[in-house]
């Protein structure tokens, strides 16, 4: 299947560190380190995404079309040469809904089976 025909649909499920990099970057854009601890601090700590895993993963995303490397910078005096800043894509947006969507499914049959007392109880307590 070519590339600028699939669906969002044809790539999931996602593998959690992919997931993870998607919702780190959201709307902005993140270099490689500020990834790692985004997704550190948005899960306490409970999931950490290694280098190995990350850049492979990165390296994946960019041949997939999820995300693409930006030029947009901050100003140098608070950035280092180095760094490669990345920013999802119209279609990893679209791929990450589709995802989404797949695990709010998930967790409403969950519910249904009583395997899952829903986000607004787990909040309460």
């Amino acid at each position: 299947m070519r590339k600028n025909s699939r669906r969002p649909q044809d790539l999931v499920p996602l593998s959690p560190p992919v997931f993870h990099i998607l919702l780190a970057i959201g709307n902005g854009r993140l270099h490689g380190y500020a990834i790692m601890q985004e997704i550190e601090q948005r899960t306490n700590g409970t999931v950490s995404v290694l280098p190995g895993t990350l850049y492979s993963s990165i390296g994946r995303m960019l041949e997939d079309g999820l995300i693409s490397e930006t030029s947009d910078r901050p100003t140098p005096s608070v950035d280092d040469h180095r760094r490669r800043y990345y920013r999802v894509t119209k279609f990893g947006k679209a791929v990450a809904r589709a995802e989404s969507e797949r695990m709010a499914l998930l967790l409403h049959v969950a519910e249904d089976k009583d395997l899952f007392t829903g986000l607004t109880a787990e909040r309460s307590r």
